[in-house]
Formats: C-alpha cells, sequence, structure tokens
C-alpha cells in the first residue's frame, strides 16, 4: 500500500509515519521543510503547491495539516478545497 503522509513533521504527522512504517507500508512524508521523519521517500512541497501529479501515484493521502492560531484556522478549510479536487 502506497501512503502518503501531508504535514509528516507536525506531531501527529510524525507518528502517523512511525505507525505505518511499522506496520510494512510504502510510506511518503509530505512536508514543507526538511524531512524529520523516519520515513525515507520525501515529497517536499508546501501542501498548498501539491499537484494531482504528485498525489496520483497512492493508494492512501492522510491529511495530517494542523493549523491552531484563530488566524491561521481558516487555512483548514482552504487545504480541504485544494484536496478534494485531487
Amino acid at each position: 500500500m502506497k501512503i502518503a503522509i501531508i504535514g509528516a513533521n507536525g506531531k501527529e504527522g510524525k507518528l502517523l509515519v512511525k505507525e505505518a512504517l511499522k506496520r510494512d507500508q510504502d510510506v511518503t512524508a509530505v512536508v514543507r521543510n526538511e524531512n524529520q521523519t523516519e520515513a525515507e521517500k520525501v515529497i517536499q512541497k508546501d501542501l498548498f503547491d501539491l499537484t494531482k501529479e504528485d498525489l496520483e501515484s497512492f493508494d492512501i493521502i492522510i491529511d495530517s495539516f494542523g493549523a491552531w492560531t484563530p488566524d491561521t484556522l481558516p487555512l483548514h478549510i482552504s487545504s480541504l478545497n485544494i484536496l478534494a479536487i485531487f
């Protein structure tokens, strides 16, 4: 199973990567900055710059994007709108 984990450098993202690797899954971390996960495969790209082509080869896409302040909370809707068109 090919799995992409968006926001893999975050708290939940790192745990998801670790668990998927523990279960012998083919994991790719999708990160904005340098990869800080255990994943060997990485797409280093901002979520808002992802294209359909970036994600089309995956069986499962997990969105662990996080925004926690009142100013950034609307980004959840924006990110889901982008992912929904893929």
